[in-house]
């Protein structure tokens, strides 16, 4: 997951910890699907459906980042906790969902959930400008923050429907995402992204 733009949170002084809103809460019902641009065309839009196990393994566990990057980078809104409004409203800049990937790679260089050998893993590739990380307030556990400039965000789904010939339904489903860095050479892209995946998509 990410490690430069969270490790602030880390960090933070102790203090009042506001209780996120309901029981399991708002910012832990997830929608089941997403629509993102086609691995096979990126001009046609596809269904993925979105695995919440871990996500909310994490949360219950006190790491509560995973859904909030679920909620504003492959979503692309604001987790709806407490007081986000309030706290946020006035902070200038965007967000951005998995829809607005500017690349995509078929093919991960290691083992994935069922995949064996990663070849029916795709990896959508982000950049934010804008993220919302769990941070602890009176106002709002929720803070809109800047993206480090040298990092992109990765989305990874495994295929169900290997060749997007299906007539309708999901394509396949996201599993985890997080931030890696850029490539020196590519700025757009993960660090070794030529070793790191197989194939192109787009």
């Amino acid at each position: 997951m990410a490690q430069g733009a969270t490790n602030a949170s880390a960090n933070r002084k102790p203090g009042i910890v506001p209780v996120l809103g309901g029981a399991p809460g708002d910012w832990l019902r997830f929608p089941n699907l997403v629509h993102a641009p086609s691995p096979f065309d990126r001009n046609a839009l596809c269904q993925l459906k979105i695995s919440h196990n871990d996500t909310r393994k994490a949360a219950r566990a006190g790491r509560r980042q995973p859904a909030f990057d679920l909620w504003s980078m492959i979503l692309g809104t604001p987790p709806p906790v407490p007081g986000v409004g309030a706290r946020n409203d006035l902070i200038p800049g965007a967000l951005i969902s998995i829809a607005e990937a500017h690349a995509c790679f078929r093919g991960i260089q290691r083992p994935l959930s069922e995949d064996n050998d990663g070849r029916d893993v795709i990896a959508y590739i982000l950049r934010p400008r804008f993220f919302y990380e769990y941070d602890p307030n009176m106002v709002s556990v929720a803070l809109k923050v800047p993206v480090p400039r040298d990092l992109v965000f990765v989305v990874y789904v495994r295929l169900t429907d290997g060749d997007g010939l299906a007539a309708s339904g999901p394509i396949g489903i996201i599993t985890h995402w997080g931030f890696v860095e850029t490539d020196n050479a590519a700025p757009r892209l993960p660090v070794k992204y030529g070793s790191r995946y197989r194939t192109r998509l787009w």
